[in-house]
């Protein structure tokens, strides 16, 4: 795809597609994995919606939870712990994204996710670093093959870091740098009110940001007030229930194109998995239609 067209429609990542009941049953008695369905119809309904960058919807489990199962050094009980020394076992969401590619048309990006090592120390107990900087710098190191496999797979790689919202540490910039050694185009997601952040923000050499807009409108004023080389994806719908009309999304994204220019990137403010997958679905048709409104002026 054209990664560098303008008013690219894309998602911050996950979708409210489970496994149905039957296939969690099915897959227990058949010894085969029940997420192969969820995110087909994840897949599906970004396709029919019509957006040009998708995910594969991270119908597996939650932001952290999918990489605390995938890396060496974390376990999952009553919460997200660290045991031991962090290390890559082996591929985490690659073989997802392979699905998802064999899917979806060559028109339509595919972008892979990785939660930031950042985030992922903050939300476990460490049972194992005395100190947290070697734990984050382990799991980044560990988390960059990964981003290295999703590379070869998919059109963009996106980080999320959420807890860059409310606390930059000293060593959330070196953290980062391990990760951006590929070859495709590179997102940060950092939901949430980031004006307290945002100087640290724009040096990171990274290719795009990616920001709550709709549930934080003052990122428009401080992003116009400031000086940034990297490509903005401007959330234009909430995560909340209500389904915002056409006509109030392109009002976002009309604003968003007169003080950035028509290089924004489009998406919903986060991840829709807690919504329910019809809601979450007229969302994203509607910002679909809202983003050709304001193309055909």
């Amino acid at each position: 795809m054209d990664i560098d067209s303008e008013l690219l429609t894309t998602v911050v990542g996950s979708y409210p597609s489970r496994p149905e009941r039957s296939e969690l049953i099915n897959s227990f008695y058949e010894k085969k994995g029940p997420f192969e369905s969820s995110l087909k119809r994840a897949v599906e309904d970004q396709l029919e919606c019509g957006l040009d960058l998708i995910s594969d919807g991270q119908t597996r489990a939650s932001m952290v939870d999918i990489f605390a199962k995938g890396l060496s050094g974390y376990r999952i009980k009553e919460r997200v712990e660290i045991v031991e020394r962090v290390k890559y076992s082996g591929e985490i969401t690659v073989e997802d994204q392979r699905l998802v590619r064999e899917i979806i048309p060559d028109r339509t990006g595919l972008k892979g996710i990785v939660t930031g090592p950042c985030t992922l120390v903050e939300s476990s107990k460490d049972m194992f670093y005395e100190d947290k900087k070697e734990a984050v710098m382990d799991t980044a190191e560990a988390l960059a093959e990964e981003a290295i496999r999703l590379s070869s797979v998919c059109d963009v790689i996106q980080i999320d870091e959420p807890l860059f919202s409310i606390d930059f540490p000293d060593h959330a910039q070196e953290s980062l740098e391990k990760l951006l050694n590929i070859d495709v185009p590179i997102a940060l997601h950092v939901c949430g009110d980031v004006t307290e952040m945002m100087e640290e923000l724009v040096e990171l050499d990274v290719d795009i940001l990616d920001h709550e807009f709709t549930t934080n409108p003052v990122l428009y004023d401080k992003f116009s007030d400031i000086d940034f080389p990297q490509r903005l994806s401007v959330g234009v719908v909430s995560t909340e229930p209500t389904v915002e009309e056409v006509e109030e999304i392109r009002k976002r994204i009309e604003k968003a194109v007169d003080l950035f220019g028509p290089k924004v990137m489009i998406d919903p403010d986060c991840g829709l998995r807690n919504l329910d997958v019809k809601t979450a679905k007229m969302k994203l048709k509607n910002m679909v239609e809202a983003k050709e409104r304001v193309q055909c002026g």
